[in-house]
């Protein structure tokens, strides 16, 4: 197959820019957040490596393919539920230890001055009364079924996936490198897009469970930092992130549980990030719930996918907590994301449809879901913070709402929220552009 040369390359991206309405003078809007769509992550396969990393090749525009029925994704196994708790610290697990508790892991969480422990359910014993049991012996503490999260994407199928956007990111100046966290499945550290990134991984202790693949992971680790130089660049691509693995595989599916999902957030405190990125959804769980406010506490902004229940399904969790704001998708034609959950708790809405961002390996791959709405709020949010220094993080995200582009019924609504996020700098006398890389 013949390589075309950069010059050549350049032109056909240009052309192709033109089509979709993107033309050669586009200006970058701090950060350009306008007429792009998103795809939702497939799972993968390859275990993840605690690392610290590093363009992609150019990949033919896909061609739109029939509709047909959406693959249908893996279900999870079915194994005995577990509880987790937090215990505060000098109290011992001798309590439990001789109510017939077995503990299946253990992790100090510095935020909470004490640990998570996940305990397997006794025998003979219902869930609700081993969590009545182990709440009248460590009073002080807390405990929840240990409930599972899964990543808000779907597999790219037939017309949601007939998509034209190509995404050119110029970045931020030098001079603006936050410093953002996320918690998600594994990252490949030598794909493309992310070598020479100022990229950290680490990996939450998962016992004896296999580490999850590296799809979901490295897509929203290229859409945050990936390099401007390749086909799939970065929002932010001078940030400094740290990612931290917590999924496992779980027979053909690929989840996090409450204990782990913690115990990342409270590595994320002590690392002293600006924001966090939650790419995934679950049920409300009262330990995992300690956790977020002792980073909101700490002044940490936590970003999270509305869920991808459709319509009428449940609020989703971490998004649908006051301390986190939830992202929603839409299309490049502002209508919502089929798919995207609805509710009041809702707070924005971003691209999440047909978006072009990494594969696993190397190249990319159109992908939709809230998963891949949140990286554009975290990316703005994070920003916002270093240009607001005086700001609270209440505040700053109060200013992310007031520049929100009203979409639906006019003010907030439980379908767009505020709006769709834009660059706060439009709400400005003095808005800063920055030109699209390679354009």
């Amino acid at each position: 197959m013949r390589i075309k040369p950069t010059a050549e390359m350049n032109t056909t991206r240009r052309q192709l820019l033109r089509k979709i309405g993107l033309g050669a003078g586009l200006a970058y809007v701090a950060p350009a957040l306008t007429g792009l769509s998103v795809a939702q992550a497939s799972t993968g396969s390859g275990r993840s490596r605690p690392s610290i990393s590093r363009p992609s090749r150019p990949r033919p525009t896909p061609r739109q393919q029939p509709a047909r029925a959406p693959a249908p994704q893996a279900q999870p196994v079915r194994l005995p539920p577990e509880i987790v708790s937090f215990i505060p610290a000098n109290q011992s697990l001798e309590p439990a230890l001789s109510a017939g508790f077995t503990p299946l892991a253990q992790s100090d969480v510095a935020a909470l001055s004490g640990q998570l422990v996940r305990f397997a359910l006794p025998q003979g014993r219902t869930l609700a009364q081993a969590i009545a049991e182990l709440e009248a012996l460590f009073p002080a503490g807390m405990t929840d079924e240990n409930h599972f999260y899964r990543t808000d994407d779907l597999t790219c199928d037939g017309d949601d996936c007939a998509a034209h956007a190509m995404i050119g990111w110029a970045g931020w100046p030098s001079a603006l490198r936050p410093r953002i966290g996320m918690i998600d499945t594994g990252v490949n550290i030598d794909h493309p897009a992310l070598q020479g990134r100022r990229l950290q991984v680490q990996q939450i202790d998962l016992g004896n469970r296999d580490a999850a693949g590296r799809v979901h992971g490295t897509a929203i680790a290229a859409m945050l930092i990936g390099s401007v130089e390749g086909r799939v660049p970065g929002l932010l691509p001078d940030a400094e992130l740290i990612a931290v693995e917590a999924f496992h595989a779980r027979g053909a599916a690929e989840q996090a549980d409450a204990f782990s999902v913690a115990s990342a957030l409270d590595v994320l405190i002590g690392e002293d990030v600006n924001v966090v990125n939650l790419s995934f959804s679950g049920p409300a769980n009262a330990v995992l719930k300690r956790v977020v406010d002792a980073a909101a506490a700490r002044g940490i902004g936590l970003v999270a996918a509305a869920g991808n229940g459709g319509p009428g399904a449940e609020p989703a969790y971490p998004a649908a907590w006051p301390e986190v704001i939830a992202v929603t998708a839409v299309d490049s034609g502002e209508r919502v994301y089929r798919q995207a959950n609805q509710g009041p708790y809702v707070a924005l809405a971003a691209p999440g449809v047909n978006i072009w961002t990494a594969a696993s390996v190397s190249g990319g791959r159109l992908r939709s879901g809230t998963s891949y709405a949140a990286p554009f709020v975290t990316a703005a949010l994070a920003v916002e913070r270093i240009r607001l220094p005086e700001k609270n993080v209440r505040e700053v995200t109060a200013v992310l709402f007031a520049c929100a582009k009203d979409l639906g019924e006019a003010g907030y609504d439980p379908v767009f929220g505020h709006g769709l996020i834009t660059s706060p700098e439009e709400c400005d006398d003095e808005t800063q552009f920055f030109s699209v890389s390679g354009e």
